[in-house]
């Protein structure tokens, strides 16, 4: 029994040594963060109140850093506001496409001289080519638009191009054995002197093959005054259609007008013999 008051006696000794060591650390610290306040040194401040004092002084502390920090940030960082930021911002994504939304469709002329595929239109503009085969398909036939005198007396033949991967064209004219190349943005070309009725056909070619010639790839050049010729000879051949139809309807009118007339006088003539 007496063993275990001692032991009793010796943990409360214990607690009030680490009590009055606490009290003492917390007066220094208070000394240490209020050294104008002579009340505290004179007279020591009980433990809440101490403990009041260290977390007004912690906050501020840290209240003090935050700004320190603040104003360096301030000072390094370049002048601008968030309105700058947000015009920035606007002008950025105005000139893109939104993220989602189909590319546009690009300016590309089928019938346009010096004229770039639309695939290299929309590798640098970043647009789109609906309907356009790829280059491991067969290319469409060209439409050859007129073939006609245009240059000093010179033939020219102007054609669209297929809605087809194009490398270069062929141009072929009637009567010669090798056929002209022509580059894929190029829709014209001049032929020189070619006799009025020889044909003309332009040629679409890729790395599969050569289009096949139909109706709207050919043509047969006619000069003008071939064009003349024929155009006076569809007039006075219309002329004479309508003289001959005029002295037709002319015709029976005067042969209905002679019955008409045989008609009223025997009429007459049967009145007068029944009277006799």
């Amino acid at each position: 029994m007496r063993e275990r008051e001692r032991e009793r006696e010796r943990e409360r000794e214990r607690e009030r040594s680490t009590h009055t060591l606490r009290s003492r650390r917390l007066q220094k610290i208070a000394w240490i963060y209020n050294p104008t306040d002579t009340m505290l040194r004179k007279r020591p401040a009980p433990p809440l109140l101490l403990s009041i004092a260290l977390l007004l002084s912690s906050m501020l502390v840290s209240s003090s850093s935050q700004q320190r920090n603040a104003t360096r940030h301030g000072s390094r960082s370049p002048s601008f506001g968030l309105d700058d930021y947000d015009v920035y911002e606007d002008s950025t994504v105005s000139t893109r496409t939104p993220p989602g939304s189909p590319p546009p469709l690009c300016q590309y002329d089928l019938c346009k001289d010096q004229q770039e595929s639309c695939q290299k239109l929309a590798l640098t503009l970043y647009c789109s080519c609906p309907g356009i085969s790829g280059p491991f398909d067969p290319p469409d036939p060209p439409s050859l638009q007129s073939l006609s005198l245009e240059n000093k007396g010179k033939v020219v033949v102007r054609w669209c191009a297929p809605s087809s991967t194009v490398t270069h064209y062929l141009v072929q004219v009637g009567g010669q054995d090798k056929a002209h190349e022509v580059s894929a943005n190029r829709r014209m070309m001049e032929l020189g002197d070619i006799a009025p009725g020889t044909e003309v056909c332009v040629e679409a070619v890729n790395s599969v093959g050569v289009s096949t010639r139909g109706s709207h790839s050919c043509k047969h050049f006619e000069s003008s005054n071939s064009s003349e010729t024929r155009l006076a000879i569809k007039l006075v051949l219309i002329g004479a259609a309508v003289v001959l139809a005029v002295g037709i309807v002319l015709a029976l009118v005067l042969w209905w007008c002679r019955r008409h007339r045989k008609a009223v006088t025997r009429t007459a003539n049967r009145g007068t013999d029944v009277v006799l």
